[in-house]
């Protein structure tokens, strides 16, 4: 039996790391979620998966319903915990989308492939609190990538880089 993992990253220290290993636990990144706000809107909803190579499909992070919740701050973390996208409008317009900077050659700018950290604030930690997990996924460069505990694509979407079509 053989094992191999592959990294993203280019820290020749960490070639083990399964820069995935988190993307779709649906854990909390924050301590628990706090849910008290009336979400008869629509419940609040975060991708855990999404390819941003600029083909058309699933190319910013979707939280769903969060337009109908004017008083809110979403906040993305890199794997180190350091704030690298922060918006209180967030799909107002593309600059209010993650990511929000540009696409280059092989991907994201400054966005290497791997698993990143959400927080959803509705109002105030008190109301609505939710963090997690999602997946950042060009496949550049190529690698063989299992997402079987995500739920990429909903039924009658598409995406070629998550069906290899």
């Amino acid at each position: 039996m053989s094992i191999s993992l592959t990294s993203c990253g280019n820290d020749d220290n960490n070639q083990d790391e399964d820069v995935f290993a988190a993307c779709c636990s649906g854990e909390p990144a924050f301590g628990p979620d706090v849910d008290n706000l009336d979400q008869s809107e629509g419940e609040i909803v975060v991708d855990n998966l999404f390819t941003p190579n600029n083909d058309a499909f699933n190319d910013r992070l979707q939280i769903e319903n969060i337009e109908f919740y004017s008083n809110h701050i979403v906040t993305i973390y890199n794997n180190e915990d350091e704030v690298v996208f922060e918006s209180n409008d967030y799909g107002s317009d593309l600059n209010e989308l993650f990511p929000n900077v540009p696409y280059g050659e092989f991907g994201v700018e400054g966005m290497p492939d791997g698993t990143y950290k959400y927080k959803v604030i509705v109002e105030n930690e008190q109301t609505f609190s939710k963090s997690g997990f999602f997946c950042l996924f060009t496949n550049n460069p190529v690698i063989e990538q299992n997402f079987a505990e995500c739920e990429p694509l909903q039924q009658g979407e598409f995406d070629p880089i998550l069906t290899g079509l």
